[in-house]
């Protein structure tokens, strides 16, 4: 990601055109709301999930030609409302990379993250025809990508699509049968960077 940053020459005047790319910070707090519909045999059709996350960029930027990409390592609390459905809760911890590619020396970038990890549901193993979640125990899985744009030096908007996956990898089997939930949605976020 670039801004507008200008760059002192030998006099420690900046000079027109003279633009630097915007300074690579240790640390990120971001925020990200998804929207995503079902798309499975799963009735958990609907669901509201929200991503708080703590980023920490440790490497520097790798740069391949014209290209350049940073990676962050991500933890992230996740908190899902399944608002149609016979669940209707999943509160869970995901780690992600988190991939930033510049466009250009604009404030535009690139941004697609992987994540994985673990939370509860209020999955009820008692009805086994409900077509929700197995079990409690459930898995995440989430592929985002999107556009994001540097507001600031520290302040940075996003917007794009996700897929979302909860499921129980088969561990509620034979009581119940691990339908999993697929769905699809817009995902938009903010974070502030030091």
């Amino acid at each position: 990601m670039t801004v507008a940053v200008a760059r002192g020459g030998d006099n420690g005047r900046a000079g027109p055109g003279d633009l630097v790319p915007e300074p690579r910070r240790m640390w990120e707090v971001s925020a990200e709301t998804m929207q995503t519909i079902g798309v499975d045999d799963s009735r958990n059709n609907y669901l509201m999930t929200q991503f708080f996350s703590f980023a920490l960029e440790p490497f520097r930027p790798l740069v391949l030609g014209p290209v350049t990409v940073r990676g962050q390592l991500v933890n992230s609390l996740v908190v899902s409302a399944i608002v149609e459905g016979p669940d209707s809760y999943y509160i869970g911890w995901a780690p992600e990379l988190r991939f930033i590619l510049p466009l250009g020396r604009s404030p535009w970038s690139w941004q697609t993250a992987v994540a994985a990890g673990l939370g509860v549901a209020d999955a009820n193993q008692s009805r086994p025809d409900d077509r929700g979640l197995g079990q409690p125990l459930t898995f995440l899985l989430a592929v985002k990508a999107g556009l994001r744009y540097a507001v600031s030096d520290t302040w940075s908007v996003w917007a794009g699509g996700a897929w979302l996956h909860l499921s129980n990898g088969g561990l509620s089997e034979p009581r119940k049968e691990n339908i999993g939930a697929d769905s699809f949605g817009p995902v938009l976020g903010v974070s502030w960077s030091f």
